[in-house]
């Protein structure tokens, strides 16, 4: 009787989860960096398309914040450094970034550029 109840018990721990609703805590949207547009304050909003390639989709906006990370080419910069880098990318080569950012509250949790 005590294995049949354990078994039960166990049966019902594995099923809970399944019935949780999962939610999006964060994205993250790999695209081109001709694609993104840097504000000039660390707490302005971060314009981007997302996509990879010239395409026709809207612009979408994400606050930074002072948490927000950024990363170019594998080193981590403050904002100031990291506008810099961004505006000294060479053009006409391929940079992609990957902007990472949360989604109920939509602020942007980091910022990779790699190329």
């Amino acid at each position: 009787m005590k294995i049949r109840l354990s078994l039960l018990f166990f049966a019902l721990a594995i099923s809970l989860p399944g019935w949780a609703q999962l939610t999006t805590v964060v994205r993250a949207v790999e695209m081109s960096t001709a694609n993104i547009n840097v504000p000039t304050t660390p707490n302005g909003r971060l314009m981007f398309k997302p996509c990879s390639d010239t395409c026709d989709a809207a612009y979408q906006s994400a606050r930074l914040t002072p948490d927000t990370s950024y990363e170019v080419n594998g080193e981590r910069l403050d904002f100031i450094g990291f506008r810099n880098a961004f505006n000294n990318l060479q053009r006409g080569e391929d940079h992609y970034a990957l902007v990472s950012y949360d989604a109920e509250s939509n602020t942007v949790t980091s910022v990779q550029i790699a190329g």
